[in-house]
This record gives C-alpha cells, sequence and structure tokens, in this order.
C-alpha cells in the first residue's frame, strides 16, 4: 500500500496537536490547583463536586440565618428584659399603695408612676428592627402591635404567626414571638379560677389565696360565698344551689368542693365573694384595672378592704403577666443557645465537606508537575521527528 507524504503529514499533525492538548490541559490544572475544571474531566467526579459546592452554599446560608436570627432574639431578649423591669417596679408601687397606711394622695401619685410605666411597656412592644419590622406583630410586621382606642384601652393589630429560619437541613428557630402570646393571653387568679368582692361588702373582710384542693372535685363554675352572719358562711354555685356551709373564724379558708378560699379580717352579714373559672387578660387592662383600683377613694374600713382585696387579685394577674414574660425570656435564651450548638455543628461539618472536597477537586501537584515534564518531553521529541521527517524526500538521491 502506498502512503503518501500528505498522510504522512497528517498524521504527524494530529499527534503533535493530541501532545499539545494534553501539555495545555496539564498546565490549565497546575495553573488552577484542580483537578476537575470542566466535567469532561472527570463525569463522575465533577458531578461529587457539584453536590459538595451545593452542600457548602447552603452552609453559607444557614449561616447568614443564623446571624440574623441572634441578632433578632438580641433585640428581643433586651425587649423583654425592659419589660420585666417595669413590671417589678410596677409591683413594688402597688404593694406600697396597698399599705393601709399610704394616703390617697400617695395613691394617686402612685397610680399616676404606673401608667408611665404601662405607656413604657407599650413602646417596648412596639418595638422595631434596624430594618423597621415590629418583633411583637407576628406575621404582620409592617404594622404597630398595639394601639390606643378611642376608649382608652390598648388594641393589639398582630397576629399570631411565629417567624422561623432554617439553620440546618432539618432545623428552624423562631425568631420573633406575637404579642398576643407574650402581652395579652395571660391567665387571670390561679389559673384555674379567679376572685372577686361585693360592691356593697360592709364588713372588713379581705381575700386571700385561692387554691384548688382537690382537681377531680373542682368543676367549673360561678360560686358565690354568702356571709349568713359574720362567723357562719354558705356557698352556692350558678344554680343558685348550696353546696356547702360552715362556721367561719378571721384568717380561716373557705371550703366546697375541689378549693379553698381564704378571708382575712371580718366580714358582715350579707357580704359576699366570687369565685369564677379563669379567663384571660391582657397586661394593659390589667395594669388599667389596678390604676382605677387604686385610685379609688377607701376612706373607712370596708372601702380600704375592699380595695386591699381588688389590689391583691390584681397583683396575681400581674405576677402571671410578669412570669409569662420571664418564661418567654427564657425560651428566648433557649433559642440562642440552640443557634449556637447548631452553628458549632454546622462548623464542624463545612470542615468534614472541603475536607472532601479538596480530596476529590485539588489538584496533586507533584503527580502533575511530574507528568507535565514527561509531555513536555513528549511533545519536544514529536516536534522534532516532525521536523526531519518533513526533509525525508527520495529527490535528494535522485
Amino acid at each position: 500500500m502506498r502512503i503518501s507524504n500528505d498522510t504522512l503529514r497528517s498524521a504527524f499533525l494530529s499527534a503533535l496537536d493530541e501532545a499539545r492538548q494534553r501539555v495545555l490541559a496539564t498546565q490549565e490544572k497546575v495553573s488552577t490547583g484542580l483537578r476537575i475544571n470542566s466535567p469532561s474531566d472527570d463525569p463522575v467526579a465533577a458531578a461529587r463536586v457539584a453536590h459538595l459546592d451545593a452542600s457548602l452554599t447552603r452552609l453559607d446560608q444557614y449561616h447568614a440565618n443564623a446571624v440574623f436570627a441572634r441578632n433578632q432574639l438580641g433585640l428581643e431578649e433586651e425587649a423583654l428584659t425592659d419589660v420585666i423591669g417595669n413590671l417589678q417596679r410596677i409591683r413594688e408601687l402597688v404593694l406600697q399603695a396597698n399599705n393601709s397606711t399610704t394616703s390617697a394622695a400617695d395613691r394617686s401619685i402612685i397610680a399616676d408612676e404606673i401608667r408611665q410605666h404601662r405607656d413604657a411597656i407599650r413602646a417596648v412592644a412596639n418595638t422595631t428592627d434596624v430594618d423597621g419590622r415590629y418583633l411583637f406583630a407576628g406575621f404582620r410586621e409592617q404594622t404597630t402591635p398595639f394601639t390606643v382606642s378611642g376608649s382608652g384601652s390598648v388594641v393589639y393589630n398582630g397576629d399570631y404567626g411565629q417567624r422561623t429560619l432554617q439553620i440546618s437541613d432539618s432545623r428552624f428557630v423562631a425568631i420573633n414571638d406575637s404579642g398576643a402570646e407574650v402581652f395579652q393571653r395571660i391567665p387571670e387568679g390561679n389559673g384555674t379560677f379567679v376572685l372577686g368582692v361585693g360592691a356593697t361588702n360592709a364588713g372588713t373582710g379581705t381575700l386571700g389565696e385561692g387554691t384548688v384542693t382537690n382537681p377531680a372535685a373542682w368543676v367549673a363554675d360561678t360560686y358565690t360565698i354568702s356571709f349568713l352572719t359574720p362567723s357562719s358562711y354558705e356557698v352556692r354555685d350558678g344554680a343558685n344551689t348550696v353546696i356547702a356551709t360552715g362556721s367561719f373564724a378571721p384568717s380561716q379558708s373557705v371550703t366546697f368542693p375541689g378549693a379553698s378560699v381564704r378571708i382575712d379580717g371580718t366580714p358582715a352579714a350579707g357580704d359576699t365573694f366570687t369565685v369564677t373559672p379563669s379567663a384571660q387578660r391582657d397586661v394593659f387592662a390589667t395594669l388599667d384595672l389596678l390604676i382605677s383600683e387604686i385610685e379609688v377613694p377607701a376612706g373607712d374600713p370596708a372601702g380600704r378592704a375592699q380595695m386591699h382585696s381588688e389590689v391583691g387579685q390584681r397583683l396575681l394577674d400581674l405576677d402571671n403577666a410578669l412570669a409569662r414574660v420571664v418564661s418567654t425570656r427564657g425560651e428566648v435564651g433557649a433559642r440562642v443557645r440552640a443557634l449556637d450548638q447548631q452553628e458549632s455543628l454546622n462548623d464542624e461539618f463545612e470542615v468534614h465537606l472541603r475536607t472532601t472536597l479538596s480530596s476529590v477537586r485539588d489538584l496533586d501537584y507533584a503527580e502533575a508537575l511530574s507528568r507535565l515534564s514527561q509531555e513536555l518531553f513528549g511533545l519536544d521529541a514529536a516536534q522534532q521527528a516532525f521536523a526531519r521527517a518533513q526533509n525525508l524526500s527520495l529527490f535528494k538521491y535522485i
């Protein structure tokens, strides 16, 4: 078979081009430090690299989410701390106002200070973050959560939503609490029932602690404790049926199925006290009631007894509100600890991913440089061989 010079030339050029492409590919790997610069270098490894890169991108987003969540929770914790400080000061003022030696003028001054703290709590409840989003508005973060109505009561305009951010493939963290949960849905009394005092009571009987003595025997209903004489009483349920009677001595507890109510002082015949199922009341309504009860004139013993009873019951509601805010702040702290824990896990996982990615994608420089040297030597030899072959011709020997 006859092989022409053109055929030999084409074969040489093809071999040279392949050698040059190998050199260029190795030089690119050496310059980038990567074994895989395109999917064609290693399709299987390239797919794995893409998966590892996607995982690292998710970790970066989780880190950004954690930073934002920590900032939001830090703002909320500061706000709740301010609320706790105001509520604790209000409690001190209420105890002072509920003292029998406090004059009406002093109680009026105390009520004014409580108003200032109430307004301060509302201002804190309307706290915004750096982007103007309200912390306690639920999902309605652009709406002022607490406003004052025409009647003077505080109205909640947010919803019950709780925003969350993802901080790992399977973990989310809440970054806010709705104002309804923190400031509104607070149980009255002991959480089971609330006590009340008759508006026309003429004795010095004052409500003390009410407790559930037997949850199985307690039936949610409205009960009325009526004193037949200063030393005897009866208890009627909502159907006006007598369910208990007994004798009474000052600072003794009135008992009936499932419950016990302590009454201090000496009630007069005809005085009444009520026991009703606990409902929910917001902290602002509780403070408004406290202010009005403190400001009511209490010049005679019966008036002071009624004030002590009413203010004492509001103190329970105030303690419930304080406990709710303290509990919420504790939950915020738990979320921050969860962030710290998850970020530590994410950092460890990132190190593992980057180590794996390096083993799959990064170049072995020693091996690559050795191969490049061999490829350059082979390319040079091929070029010299091609140059010599170009000069071979029978015409030179004729």
